[in-house]
C-alpha cells in the first residue's frame, strides 16, 4: 500500500455536553480502521506463560511501518505467532517487534502492502490527556466479539500497579490508571479513546467481579515507539529495584521530616506521595549499593524525583553508569552510589526444551516478585520426563548429580553428558519455598528427550532452534548384588517364598496416545522367569507400547527393562531386564498355577502395606466374575473377556497388588489393578492361567502369536436367552453341561476392521463354539490359536450356523505422525471396539496446547478424510499429503467428528515450531522406535 493510503483519526474539537453522543459516534467510527483484532498463539511455555491459543486486541501506531500496540502478556515473553484482522475482516501476520522487559506493552509489526482494500488508520498517542474524570472509551475485541465499545471515565492516575496473583505477570515500576467498566477475556490492548480521538491508555486487566479496569499508561510507550521508528534500540535501565508509591502520611510513618515533606510538596504542587524501595533483588545493584526496604527515595542526580516517569527516564539514560541515590531511611538521610544495569540483558531470551520440560534463566519478573536473586535455572513446565515436580510452584533447578547450575549453560552441559537409563538426581526448589530443597530421581532416555535450544532473533521475531547433540559418556554395565526383603511371617506357608519374586515397576509415556494422557504409571510386578528376566506386570502400569519401563529391585536397583508382550485383551504385560546387571540375589521366580481357582479355596496373600514392611493376608476364595468395565470417551484400552477372582477377607480391597498363593506355594493369581477411568481404577485378582501361554512362548525365545474373534462379551441370564429364542432343548443341553452356571454370552462390541465385523453383529448370543457350548468366558480362548472358528448363535429369535475368520493381533500401534501439533494414528483397538464406522484410516488422537491445531480446532478424536481435497484413507496417504502443505498456508482439513458429523476445518501451518514428522515402530532400534526426518 502507498502512503496515500494512510490516515490518521481527525482531531475532533471541543463540543458542548449536548454534543457528546454524536462526537462520540463520530470519534468511535473514525478509529474502526485502526483497530484490530489478534489472534494467537504461545507454542512453547515460557516464564509464567502456558502454551496457548488466545484472542486479544490491537491498535495500529505507525501505519507507514506497520506497527501495532498491544500488551506484554499478549505478546508474550517467549515465542509467539499471530495475526491481525483488521476491519474489513483482511488478514496479515503480525510478529513480535518488541516487547518491553517489565511493563505491560509490546508492538507487532505486519506487512502494510498486503491490506488491499482499506485505509490504515493511525491513532495518535496522547499520554498527557489522561487526567481523572474525562470519558473514555474502550474499543476492541470483548470476549470474541469484533470491535465491542464499552463506556468508561478515569477515576484514577496514579494508583500502584494491579497484582494478578502468584505465578502469573505482574508490572513493576509504574503508575496505571483506572476506570470503573466491566470488560472480559480478548478486550486486552484495546485503544482507551478520549473524544477527540486519542489513544490516552492501554487497556492492560481488571477485576470482572468489581467492574474495575486497569489501563497502563501511555508515556513509556510514546519513548518507546519513538526509538523504533528512528531505528534506535529501546534501552531500558535497571538496579534491580522495586518501588512503590506511598502517599506522603506512610512517608511520614516511615520517617520523611516535615521539612522535607514541606520542601517536596513545594517542588512537586501536585503530588501527594512519594517512592518508597519495596524489594531489593539480594546481589542486585540496589542491594550491593546499601538501599534498603522502606527507603523513601528523594533525589537521584541531585533533582526531586517523586513519579515513577522520571525515574525511569533517568535509570534508561544512564545504563552502564552510576547514579547518586538520596533516600530518608528512619528521619535521616542517605546517599548512596548505585550501578544502572541494561534490563534487556536480565530478560531471558534463550529456552531449552527435552522430554516436554522447557527451562531457561531466572527473569527479572519472577525474580521480583519473590525478591530471589537474579540467577538460577527455572522450570516453566516439568513435561513427561519429570511428572514427579510439580511446575505450579515454580522450579528452581539448583543441582544435577554432583553438579551446580545456576544458567542455561551450564544446565546444557551437564545434561547432555547424562548416559541413557542412569538414574539422575535432580535437585530443587521453589520460588514460594527457597529453604527446602527437593531431591527427585529420573532415568532419561536421548530418543525421547532430544534436547533443544531456542534462541530470540531479534529480526524476525521467531525463536530459532538449534538441537544439542547428547554425548553420553560409554558406561560399563556393572552387577550389582541385591537382596530382596524376606517374609518371615510363619502363616504364610509355602507362599512367603512369593516375596522374593516382587519387584516395583516403573513406566513412563513420552507421547499421550490410544486416548491414555498420563505421563507416567507405577505399581508391582512379578518375576516370572530370573533366568530370562521376565516380569508379569498389570495392563494399568504398562498403557502403552510406546513407552520407558524402569524395574527397581529391592528398593536398591533401578534398571531399564523392555516391553515383550501386551495382552490385547487380559490385564497384563510381559516385560524383561537385563540379568546381566544383577550379581548375586536372592531372587525368586514365581511357579504359576494352572488350575482354575475354586469357591473355599484357602489363598495367602504376601503383599506390602502402606510403610512397605512385607505382611500376608490369609483368606479363601469367595466369587469369581467376569470383569465389565464401562467404555470412557476417549477410547482407551480396557480389560475384556476376562475372569477375576475375588476374596472373602475385606483387607485385599487395601492394597494395589499381592501374589496369591496356595498351600503349595504357586501363584493362582495376581491381584492387580484394573483400569476404568484416567483417575479410577479397581482391584481383582487375574488368574495365572491366562498368563501361561505367552509366557511359555517367551521362554521358547518365540514371540507369542495371538489371533482375535475381536468382540467383547458379557454374560446373559438364561431367561434372557430363552427371551432372544432359546429352545428348550437347548435350555435343558446348558443346564446339565453347567449346573453351577446358568447363563450363556451376548455379544457386545465387534471390532471395526475385523474379519468378524459384518459377519457377527451386536447382541448375537453364542450358543456354542467349534461344537462345544459356550458356558465359562474361557471358553473364547480357543480364538487365539485358530485362524477360523466355527460359530452357533442366536439372532433374531433363530439358531445360526456360522464360520468366522479369526484377525492376527498386530500388537498395538506401529506409526505416528506429527502434523500441526497433532498426533496421527491408524484406529486402535479400543477406538475400533466403541466406533460404529471407520470414515477413514487416520485418527487425531492428541493435540498440543498452543499448536496450529489447537487454534483452528482440530481436536482428538477427529477421523481425517481429506486434505486439501486429496483424499486420506490411511496414514501413508495421509503423510503425503501434508507434506505438501506449504508453511505458513491454510490447509482444508475434512474431518468425521466421533459421533460421524462431517466439517470441513482450515489449519494455517507453522513448521518453524510445529515441523512434520513420523515415528515408526522399528526393533532394529534400541527403543524400538524411529523418527523420521523432520520437513
Amino acid at each position: 500500500m502507498h502512503i496515500d493510503d494512510v490516515v490518521t483519526v481527525p482531531v475532533i474539537g471541543k463540543v458542548t455536553a449536548i454534543q457528546d453522543v454524536p462526537k462520540w459516534q463520530e470519534t468511535t467510527e473514525a478509529s474502526f480502521g485502526g483497530i484490530v483484532a489478534i489472534r494467537f498463539t504461545q507454542p512453547i511455555a515460557f516464564d509464567t506463560d502456558a502454551p496457548l491459543c488466545s484472542l486479544a486486541t490491537g491498535f495500529i501506531v505507525d501505519a507507514q511501518r506497520g506497527i501495532i500496540l498491544t500488551n506484554r502478556h499478549v505478546v508474550g515473553t517467549g515465542p509467539f505467532v499471530g495475526e491481525a484482522v483488521m476491519h474489513d475482516h483482511e488478514v496479515v501476520e503480525v510478529q513480535a517487534l518488541y516487547r518491553d522487559p517489565i511493563h505491560d506493552f509490546g508492538f507487532l509489526k505486519f506487512d502494510p502492502s498486503h491490506i488491499k482494500y482499506m485505509k490504515l488508520v493511525e491513532i495518535p498517542l496522547a499520554p498527557e490527556q489522561a487526567r481523572v474524570g474525562i470519558d473514555v472509551r474502550i474499543i476492541g475485541n470483548d470476549a470474541g466479539e469484533k470491535l465491542s465499545i464499552l463506556a468508561g471515565s478515569i477515576s484514577r492516575i496514579d494508583r500502584n500497579v494491579p497484582e494478578y496473583g502468584h505465578m502469573t505477570y505482574n508490572d513493576l515500576n509504574t503508575f496505571y490508571l483506572q476506570s470503573a467498566a466491566a470488560l472480559s477475556g480478548g478486550s486486552s490492548g484495546s485503544p482507551v479513546i478520549d473524544i477527540e480521538g486519542r489513544a490516552v491508555a492501554l487497556q492492560a486487566g481488571g477485576r470482572s467481579h468489581e467492574a474495575t479496569n486497569f489501563f497502563f499508561p501511555l508515556d513509556r510507550v510514546q519513548r518507546a515507539l519513538k526509538l523504533i521508528q528512528d531505528g534506535k534500540p529501546v534501552l531500558r535501565g535497571s538496579i534491580q529495584t522495586r518501588f512503590k508509591y506511598v502517599p506522603f502520611e506512610v512517608a511520614q510513618k516511615l520517617g520523611l521530616p516535615e521539612e522535607t515533606e514541606a520542601m517536596v510538596r513545594q517542588v512537586r504542587p501536585h503530588g501527594i506521595g512519594m517512592l518508597m524501595v519495596a524489594t531489593l533483588l539480594p546481589g542486585g545493584p540496589g542491594s550491593l549499593a546499601g538501599l534498603e526496604e522502606s527507603d523513601v527515595l528523594l533525589r537521584i542526580n541531585g533533582d526531586i524525583v517523586t513519579h515513577f516517569v522520571s525515574l525511569e527516564d533517568i535509570l534508561d539514560s544512564h545504563i552502564g553508569r552510576t547514579i547518586d541515590v538520596t533516600v530518608v531511611r528512619g528521619g535521616e538521610t542517605v546517599e548512596v552510589s548505585v550501578a544502572v544495569q541494561d534490563m534487556c540483558k536480565l530478560t531471558p531470551s534463550r529456552l531449552v526444551t527435552f522430554g516436554g520440560c522447557v527451562v531457561h534463566d531466572l527473569s527479572y519478573q519472577l525474580a521480583y516478585t519473590c525478591a530471589l536473586p537474579l540467577r538460577g535455572v527455572f522450570m516453566t513446565t516439568s513435561g513427561d520426563c519429570l511428572p514427579d515436580m510439580d511446575d505450579s510452584q515454580g522450579i528452581i533447578i539448583d543441582r544435577i548429580n554432583e553438579h551446580a547450575v545456576s544458567n542455561i549453560d551450564e544446565f546444557v552441559e551437564v545434561l547432555r553428558k547424562i548416559p541413557d537409563h542412569e538414574p539422575t538426581t535432580i535437585v530443587s526448589y521453589t520460588i514460594t519455598d527457597i529453604h527446602t530443597k527437593e531431591s527427585t530421581m529420573v532415568s532419561l532416555t536421548h530418543q525421547w528427550n532430544q534436547i533443544n535450544m531456542y534462541t530470540h532473533n531479534n529480526s524476525t521475531g521467531l525463536w530459532d532452534r538449534t538441537k544439542i547433540k547428547w554425548s553420553p559418556r560409554p558406561t560399563d554395565i556393572k552387577p550389582v548384588n541385591v537382596r530382596l526383603p524376606e517374609l518371615t511371617d510363619p502363616r504364610a506357608g509355602k507362599a512367603a517364598k512369593l516375596m522374593q519374586s516382587i519387584v516395583s515397576v516403573f513406566c513412563g509415556f513420552p507421547l499421550s496416545i490410544e486416548g491414555i494422557n498420563k505421563p507416567r504409571a507405577a505399581d508391582y510386578g512379578v518375576v516370572v522367569d530370573a533366568a530370562r528376566g521376565l516380569v508379569v506386570v498389570s495392563r494399568r502400569t504398562v498403557l502403552l507400547s510406546l513407552c520407558d519401563i524402569y524395574i527397581t529391585i529391592a528398593n536398591s536397583l533401578c534398571i531399564p527393562a523392555t516391553l515383550r508382550f501386551m495382552h490385547p485383551e487380559h490385564n497384563f504385560a510381559i516385560i524383561q531386564y537385563d540379568t546381566k546387571r544383577i550379581g548375586d540375589s536372592n531372587i525368586c521366580a514365581a511357579t504359576l498355577s494352572t488350575k482354575r481357582p475354586q469357591q473355599g479355596d484357602p489363598a495367602y496373600m504376601v503383599t506390602f502395606n502402606r510403610t512397605s514392611n512385607t505382611m500376608c493376608v490369609n483368606t479363601v476364595v469367595s466369587d469369581m466374575w467376569d470383569i465389565s468395565i464401562t467404555p470412557q470417551f476417549l477410547p482407551h484400552w480396557r480389560c475384556t473377556n476376562t475372569e477375576t477372582v475375588h476374596y472373602e477377607s475385606k483387607l485385599l480391597s487395601d492394597f494395589r497388588f499381592g501374589l496369591v498363593g496356595d498351600a503349595d506355594g504357586c501363584v493362582q493369581c495376581i491381584w492387580m489393578p484394573f483400569m476404568k477411568t484416567h483417575k479410577l481404577d479397581m482391584t481383582a485378582g487375574l488368574p495365572t492361567r491366562y498368563i501361561l501361554p505367552a509366557l511359555d512362548a517367551l521362554r521358547r525365545d518365540e514371540e507369542p502369536q495371538l489371533r482375535r474373534l475381536c468382540i467383547e462379551v458379557e454374560p446373559l441370564s438364561l431367561i434372557a436367552a430363552r427371551a432372544g429364542g432359546l429352545s428348550d432343548s437347548r435350555l435343558e443341553e446348558i443346564q446339565h453341561a453347567n449346573p453351577d452356571r446358568n447363563m450363556l454370552f451376548i455379544i457386545q462390541r465387534i471390532e471395526l476392521l475385523s474379519k468378524a465385523h459384518g459377519v457377527l453383529q451386536d447382541l448375537d448370543i453364542i450358543v456354542s463354539i467349534n461344537g462345544k457350548l459356550m458356558l465359562h468366558i474361557d471358553d473364547l480362548n480357543v480364538q487365539y490359536t485358530h485362524d477360523a472358528l466355527d460359530l452357533v448363535i442366536l439372532r433374531n429369535r433363530s439358531e445360526m450356523h456360522l464360520r468366522v475368520e479369526t484377525t492376527a493381533y498386530d500388537g498395538g500401534v506401529n506409526k505416528l505422525v506429527f502434523w500441526s501439533g497433532a498426533i496421527f494414528q491408524a484406529p486402535y483397538m479400543a477406538l475400533r471396539q466403541q466406533s460404529s464406522n471407520a470414515p477413514s484410516g487416520v485418527y487425531c488422537t492428541d493435540v498440543a496446547s498452543g499448536s496450529p491445531a489447537d487454534q483452528y480446532e482440530l481436536m482428538a478424536s477427529y477421523w481425517i478424510t481429506h486434505i486439501n481435497g486429496v483424499a486420506t484413507p490411511d496414514l501413508a496417504s495421509f503423510e503425503q499429503a501434508v507434506r505438501q502443505c506449504p508453511d505458513r498456508t491454510y490447509a482444508r482439513v475434512r474431518i468425521v467428528s466421533f459421533d460421524l458429523e462431517p466439517a470441513v476445518l482450515t489449519v494455517k501451518t507453522c513448521y518453524h515450531y510445529w515441523p512434520t514428522s513420523t515415528l515408526t515402530k522399528d526393533a532394529s532400534t534400541e527403543s524400538g522406535w524411529r523418527s523420521s526426518n523432520e520437513n
